[in-house]
């Protein structure tokens, strides 16, 4: 397989100046993917239309492309719908260059992605940074494609262990994670995106190929070790071997539920001991002073007050 990243620049300002050139660089980069290969992953949001991707030019690219290299294609595409919303999808093209599967974006990111709220915040907050709302999809992030399935965390996804886990319960015999963090200038956003990968990877026992049109792409085995790693910013191409695995995990079949059940009696434990310690100190005795004749006619006192 390959993750794929176009490279350019970082930061709003500089992604919203140069949008334009986002396909082209991914296609570019795309020229250095070795074959043979199985399977291209494209970022997240690398391609941008209007309407329906059916039938548009990045259709026909795309599909020319897996031709091409003879694999599976899954790109991150953005589609507008009306003036106000639109769709955050993964979509699979197959080796005869027709798109084979597709994947909605179940988890948006609040005010990244869709402004909860959004009347009333329009009337304390500026919103015109966030024009549109994405409309959320349903379901385990998977795509059935001639490889066999594949589990798909469309990037703020990748953070949630419950869409890992669906993904891998539906059949997912790998992780895909397309994302786009360039929008941030650090390298905060990015690192995090890879250290919950490799969280998904542990958790699932899967390989988890990223894609990120700036960085950072990776490639993680199921051990979540991070066998190859881009930078930021520049064209790159991790090209590798993974593993396509069956099975589930002891987190796959049991979920959150016992570590909750845990959390749970961990607090009430300390809430109970807490109480007792309280009561017991309710009651404490202070020895004051009683009188007493002391030998040699002298006067002691010695008197208990209980409080």
């Amino acid at each position: 397989m390959a993750a794929v990243q176009g490279g350019g620049p970082r930061g709003i300002p500089g992604v919203q100046a140069d949008f334009g050139g986002v396909l082209a660089r991914q296609l570019a980069a795309s020229g250095r993917v070795r074959p043979p290969v199985d399977l291209v992953v494209w970022p997240e949001g690398v391609v941008d239309v209007d309407g329906p991707v059916a039938g548009s030019g990045a259709d026909a690219a795309l599909g020319g492309l897996a031709r091409r290299l003879d694999a599976i294609v899954v790109a991150g595409v953005t589609e507008g719908v009306g003036a106000d919303r639109f769709r955050n999808a993964a979509v699979a093209w197959g080796p005869q260059g027709v798109r084979v599967a597709r994947y909605d974006k179940v988890r948006r990111v609040p005010f990244g992605e869709y402004a909860p709220g959004r009347r009333l915040v329009a009337r304390v907050a500026d919103l015109s940074l966030l024009p549109r709302d994405a409309i959320p999809g349903s379901g385990p992030g998977l795509l059935r494609t001639p490889a066999g399935p594949l589990g798909v965390l469309v990037s703020y996804e990748v953070f949630f262990a419950d869409r890992a886990r669906a993904a891998t319960r539906a059949g997912g015999r790998v992780l895909l994670v397309p994302t786009n963090a360039s929008s941030y200038t650090t390298t905060q956003i990015p690192a995090q995106e890879v250290a919950a990968a490799r969280l998904r990877a542990i958790e699932t026992g899967r390989a988890v190929v990223q894609a990120a049109p700036t960085g950072y792409s990776a490639l993680l085995d199921r051990t979540g070790r991070v066998v190859a790693q881009s930078g930021l910013g520049g064209a790159s191409v991790l090209q590798g071997t993974v593993e396509l695995r069956t099975g589930t995990t002891l987190y796959g079949r049991v979920g959150d539920g016992p570590v909750l059940a845990l959390a749970v009696a961990a607090v009430a434990l300390a809430w109970i001991r807490a109480l007792r310690d309280r009561s017991g100190g309710c009651h404490r005795t202070t020895r004051l002073p009683e009188a007493r004749v002391a030998p040699g006619g002298r006067r002691q006192e010695h008197r208990t007050q209980s409080t």
